[in-house]
């Protein structure tokens, strides 16, 4: 992967249910699938996709969410379980669950045990915010990322359809000395409800104002359709624009395929091949287009 262009680096996150196991055998060729952890589920569910993508010639990653561990007795087991089944690499955040199951509540708690664990895995991921957390303010956002900066080995952006945000966000944490790669995270070929649906859960700044004052229907499926269509591909090249300039150190794209894993993985192919035979000037107007906020 690292021998290609950063703009053709792609994970795809996938969720730990549905027929994902179907799409990901029809795929001719390894890709990097990174498996949620849901609060309903658990993280064990979560290991044993990781550990059936495996099976299927792909390259997982598992989610680890702290709300979901129980103890260290219980890190111990999931760590016992995810090095048995061969899967090497952990994606660690807080979690969505609204009451922890134990006593960890945070990724920062969580890292320094994984990191320091003698079956720790051989990468570990973080999660970055451009545009905030809805339930956590902006300081103690800053400083979650710099402590968990010691222990990862890259960040990957939450949903943000504001390439100007995610630019200046990349910038800030380069000055204050944040030199992790970063992947950019974008939405895959999902549907306008699935759209709706995370951009609530997660907070995404502009998209979430919109929201709240709407009262039509029709006014949200317009907003998030168009992002599903021509807004989509125009947020694509923006953040490929971004992804080529090496001053960012973007690692590449990040897409949320919400189990549309087949369709995201041939659009982005696709997309590779199309920016392959655009000129120079197609990045230019990219970057144009993240100079007015795009």
């Amino acid at each position: 992967m690292d021998a290609l262009p950063p703009h053709a680096r792609a994970r795809f996150e996938i969720l730990p249910f549905g027929d994902l196991e179907k799409q990901a055998a029809q795929i001719p060729q390894s890709l990097a699938i990174t498996v949620t952890c849901s609060p309903k589920h658990g993280p064990e569910r979560s290991i044993r996709v990781a550990a059936r993508m495996r099976e299927l010639g792909h390259s997982p990653t598992v989610h680890i969410a702290a709300r979901t561990v129980r103890d260290r007795a219980h890190l111990d087991e999931l760590l016992r379980a995810s090095a048995q089944a061969g899967v090497e690499h952990w994606f660690v955040i807080g979690g969505d669950g609204a009451h922890p199951v134990g006593q960890f509540t945070s990724a920062v708690e969580l890292l320094p045990l994984i990191a320091a664990h003698p079956q720790r895995p051989s990468t570990l991921g973080i999660a970055g915010y451009p545009e905030g957390h809805p339930l956590i303010d902006a300081p103690t956002l800053e400083r979650a990322l710099h402590a968990k900066s010691e222990f990862a080995d890259y960040v990957v952006t939450q949903l943000c359809f504001d390439t100007a945000a995610v630019r200046a966000w990349i910038i800030a944490q380069r000055e204050s000395a944040v030199t992790l790669p970063i992947w950019l995270g974008m939405p895959g070929q999902v549907s306008a409800a699935q759209l709706l649906e995370v951009s609530m859960r997660v907070g995404v700044g502009p998209s979430l104002r919109f929201v709240r004052k709407q009262r039509n229907p029709r006014n949200l499926f317009g907003l998030f359709g168009g992002l599903h269509g021509a807004r989509t591909r125009r947020l694509r090249r923006a953040l490929s624009a971004l992804a080529a300039d090496p001053q960012l150190g973007v690692a590449g794209l990040h897409y949320f395929t919400f189990n549309q894993l087949a369709a995201t993985w041939s659009w982005q192919r696709a997309s590779i091949d199309a920016a392959d035979r655009a000129t120079p000037s197609h990045f230019q107007r990219a970057r144009a287009g993240i100079s007015r906020g795009a």
